[in-house]
């Protein structure tokens, strides 16, 4: 019987170095190839970028360009600093005038906030002309210039195939800074150092990649830990091909050993907190007793509905509502979410500060601290903070730690490590009452998030890593 069990494992194991191994042989080749032309040969067949002059309803009008710069003419003036927060935080000027930024990511979507609405907008506020490559599902803003990728078809097809797609996508594109995301991109980085010779490449890292394989459900269970192993050996390996490392957390940014490190935490933008601002409403006039805000395996939204009967149990006639359910969890929830629960499937990032400022308390269920969660900052957290909701949260060491700095005492925001789905229920129940009494610990959140979580200054830690890679001086 062991050695039966034992054969599935094998197999799948086998097959999982097979497409790693056929994978790399074609990076491996290419480099080879490439390596043996001459540098003269490269120039000779590079050609000049042809982009599409982008209208201002988002639609290509068809004209070629005739240079890089001139695709990127829609801009936006620059925000004034919010209330006490950016003084100081930007330059005075456009550090970052005349140089070319690629941003490209082959597992996100170009609308991802991380991606557009932060890093891409605030780099082009500092004066950079931006182009992202990647997919993108629906309308673009014509305030960044876009390269589309048709988006795969498959998982599969976008570990192994989207990456190139990316690269052919972007290849007759100048550039001084390319930043990628996704650890899948890095098997295009030997060959893409080939290709733009005299860019430096930013590695920008959202997640504990590696640790994440020991969670992925479709994943065989046999075959995670060697997935893992490889996924983590491989990454590191191609990320010391990048000039440059960006991670969102510090233990993140840490687990690279590449000497040019930033970090850059995914904190909430200016244009968030000025929406919420227009929004907010006094506590005890919201409509939601609770919000949960993301996506969800299976586990976790079987712990929240749990959560959510308790909560409605302990006060009947509470309303609940949580956003960005995927059509698959929000099939299994149905079932088992009491009355007064509100499910609401994939959201605009922009209707956010709409739907969470019409809440009193925010809650973020991760009660098994994984390895991939010892080093995340759940960023609905800062959100909820951002439109003066109350707080229930899991313990994460990083989370933690950046509401030690603040001074954030547990009076305004619950942290629970660990926990039973009554915990949280109980923890929720307390803040609403106290909220329904006249007490408003959420206007104390918002506060501390304006001073201590706004992206803005982070873009500015990824502005001045560029001037840095290319030697050049910041006067902020």
């Amino acid at each position: 019987m062991h050695f039966c069990s034992s054969v599935p494992a094998a197999t799948t194991a086998r097959k999982t170095l097979s497409r790693f191994e056929t994978t790399f042989c074609h990076v491996s080749a290419a480099w080879i190839l490439l390596s043996l032309k001459s540098r003269k040969f490269l120039k000779r067949h590079k050609e000049k970028p042809s982009l599409l002059c982008v209208s201002r309803t988002g639609r290509r009008c068809g004209k070629p360009m005739q240079d890089f710069s001139e695709a990127h003419q829609i801009t936006h003036p620059r925000k004034q600093p919010l209330e006490q927060v950016a003084n100081g935080a930007l330059c005075p000027d456009h550090p970052l005038a005349g140089l070319n930024v690629l941003i490209v990511t082959s597992g996100h979507d170009l609308t991802d906030s991380r991606i557009y609405s932060k890093q891409a907008c605030s780099i082009q506020l500092l004066g950079a002309n931006v182009t992202l490559v990647g997919q993108l599902e629906g309308e673009q803003s014509a305030q960044i210039g876009t390269v589309r990728v048709r988006k795969p078809s498959s998982r599969l097809m976008r570990f192994l195939w989207q990456p190139w797609r990316c690269f052919w996508a972007a290849r007759r594109l100048d550039a001084n800074i390319i930043h990628f995301h996704d650890a899948e991109m890095l098997v295009t980085l030997p060959l893409a150092k080939l290709w733009w010779r005299h860019s430096k490449f930013v590695y920008d890292v959202h997640e504990d990649f590696a640790n994440l394989m020991l969670v992925r459900d479709w994943l065989p269970s046999p075959s995670r830990p060697l997935v893992r192993i490889l996924t983590n050996t491989v990454e590191k390996g191609l990320a010391l091909l990048a000039d440059a490392i960006v991670g969102v957390t510090p233990p993140l940014a840490d687990k690279f050993r590449n000497k040019q490190r930033v970090v850059a935490y995914n904190f909430v933008a200016q244009k968030f907190f000025h929406e919420a601002a227009k929004m907010i409403k006094e506590p005890r006039e919201r409509e939601f007793d609770v919000v949960h805000l993301g996506t969800l395996n299976l586990k976790r939204a079987s712990f929240l509905a749990n959560t959510l009967r308790k909560f409605h149990q302990l006060r009947p006639s509470a309303r609940s509502l949580v956003v960005g359910v995927s059509p698959e969890i929000d099939e299994v929830m149905r079932k088992t979410i009491p009355d007064g629960c509100v499910l609401l499937g994939k959201i605009p990032h922009e209707q956010i500060p709409q739907l969470l400022a019409n809440a009193k308390v925010g809650l973020d269920v991760h009660p098994w601290l994984g390895p991939h969660l010892k080093v995340a900052l759940p960023v609905k957290v800062c959100e909820y903070m951002a439109v003066g909701c109350a707080v229930v949260s899991s313990y994460m060491p990083v989370l933690q730690h950046i509401l030690d700095q603040a001074e954030i005492g547990a009076d305004d925001i619950c942290i629970i490590d660990g926990g039973a789905p009554i915990d949280y229920a109980h923890a929720a129940v307390q803040l609403v009452e106290r909220i329904d009494n006249g007490e408003n610990p959420g206007a104390r959140l918002r506060k501390s998030a304006i001073e201590h979580m706004v992206w803005e200054k982070e873009a500015d830690k990824i502005g001045q890593l560029y001037l840095r890679l290319l030697g050049k001086s910041c006067v902020c």
